[in-house]
């Protein structure tokens, strides 16, 4: 059986390496990091929590609806 993939998007501060978590809070763990539904929310949130524009965008896809 195929394994259905969705491409996710998570956000990084560069200069701690924590990630943002969905309730806006940073975490250490990119297990627990938010995913943005797609690039441009993620670069819009981004600029929002991190005006100084000390963080990076990762995609990566995850199973989805198994």
């Amino acid at each position: 059986m195929a394994v259905d993939l969705r491409p996710v998007f998570v956000i990084q501060r560069k200069s701690s390496g924590t990630f943002l978590h969905l309730d806006l809070f940073e975490v250490r763990s990119l297990k627990l990091a938010g995913r943005a539904p797609d690039f441009e929310n993620a670069v819009e949130t981004a600029q929002i929590n991190f005006p100084e524009g000390d963080w990076e965008i990762h995609t990566f896809f995850e199973p989805w609806g198994a």
